[in-house]
């Protein structure tokens, strides 16, 4: 593949989130926290189980920062915050789906 059809490759994959986020609504959050909307969805797709010491691992931002941002999602109702059945301590991350 040559430069030149990576670039394009990208462009297509940059659109396709665009219309992903207008299709969640989540256009009006701040790139932050997009990358942590993002990165819960990653994790959700890929683990049993996402809770928000994973989330922090994986974004690589401040535990305040993905708290906050975790509440507000919450509030929004775009994701669920549930205690773990197994493990008290452990708050699991579920994303709200219509």
């Amino acid at each position: 593949m040559t430069k030149k059809e990576y670039i394009a490759e990208i462009a297509d994959s940059i659109d396709k989130l665009r219309l992903y986020e207008k299709e969640l609504n989540i256009t009006e959050y701040n790139e932050t926290e997009k990358k942590i909307f993002w990165t819960i969805c990653s994790t959700v797709a890929k683990y049993p189980k996402c809770n928000i010491s994973d989330v922090i691992n994986h974004s690589k931002l401040s535990r305040s920062t993905v708290y906050k941002t975790i509440l507000l999602f919450e509030k929004n109702s775009l994701i669920s915050v549930h205690r773990s059945g197994e493990d008290k301590r452990q708050h699991l991350i579920t994303i709200i789906t219509d």
